[in-house]
């Protein structure tokens, strides 16, 4: 799923008692996780989990849709060459034209399938990225929706839990969520914090940069490991060296799977070119930046314009 939210009522659970983060507990040491897109004295905006690994998706579909009109070429050369063939005598002609028919209305259902997935919950025609804004001033989250809709969510009356966000061969996948409560039991609507990972350490620790922002300021969160620099997709689409970065950072420490992963990279960095070239870059409505505003000479503002060169 690419979207940040999900809204479906049902009770709280004993994994949402057993693993809830209170906000104004200190959990681990803080770390960025390279998901910051900007920070500043009133707000910090954050990428949704997807975005290293988006393309992977573009990728599937353009090999599935590929792999479908070479079918169909084929099939229909086939029909020319057998009518071109003047030794044919047409006894087969009718049980031919049907298999070939049954072929084609099979194969070009499937590519209408690709297509209409792509287009629903997929990669084509949405957003480069979902942010997510935490602002301290007001203690509001902001998440914007796949829908065009942004969630305001009261950070004080949020929910937040860890959860399994998928199993991957028996291991689990640990996310960060905030549930909106409809009563003091029932989930009304989830938001989905965008880092996941094995170790519930690493979750904690991401966590932890997120609540000490908000409830220690900009100041207790700069120097955090991981807030080398922002991603430098705000209010832009990224350039094509930094979607490759992107891409290639979730194996960079490990170098047997970078390399192992080299062509699998490369086969979705085709998808990501096309995911980036029919998406439009995520703008926030009027009344958020309204709630938003920095403060002039805010000494505390990093965006992209503070990476290093080559970066930006």
């Amino acid at each position: 799923m690419m979207f940040t939210t999900s809204k479906k009522q049902r009770p709280l659970n004993n994994m949402d008692h057993e693993w809830h983060l209170a906000v104004h507990k200190r959990e681990a040491d803080p770390h960025a996780s390279a998901r910051a897109i900007r920070m500043n004295s009133t707000y910090l905006e954050l990428v949704d989990g997807l975005y290293p690994n988006r393309g992977g998706m573009s990728a599937a579909g353009l090999l599935g849709v590929g792999v479908s009109v070479f079918v169909l070429v084929v099939l229909i050369r086939t029909v020319i060459v057998r009518y071109l063939d003047p030794s044919w005598d047409r006894q087969d002609e009718s049980e031919m034209l049907w298999a070939i028919f049954i072929c084609v209305v099979a194969f070009s259902l499937l590519i209408a399938g690709i297509v209409a997935f792509n287009l629903k919950i997929g990669e084509w025609f949405h957003y480069t990225h979902y942010p997510m804004r935490f602002n301290r001033q007001n203690r509001m989250v902001y998440v914007f929706r796949g829908d065009d809709t942004v969630l305001a969510a009261a950070w004080d009356d949020a929910y937040f839990t860890l959860r399994v966000n998928s199993r991957i061969f028996g291991v689990r996948i640990l996310g960060i969520c905030g549930l909106v409560l409809k009563d003091k039991q029932t989930v009304d609507e989830m938001f989905v914090i965008g880092y996941a990972s094995p170790s519930r350490e690493h979750c904690l620790r991401h966590w932890e940069f997120i609540r000490r922002y908000m409830e220690e300021g900009p100041q207790s969160v700069i120097d955090a490991p991981g807030f080398e620099f922002c991603l430098p997709i705000a209010d832009k689409r990224e350039t094509l060296y930094q979607g490759w970065i992107a891409l290639v950072s979730m194996d960079a420490s490990n170098p047997i799977l970078r390399w192992f992963m080299s062509p699998f990279h490369v086969f979705f960095f085709l998808g990501r070119l096309i995911h980036r070239a029919t998406s439009k870059v995520p703008l926030w409505p009027a009344d958020v930046e309204a709630a938003c505003r920095i403060a002039p000479g805010d000494p505390y503002v990093r965006d992209s314009s503070t990476n290093p060169i080559g970066y930006r």
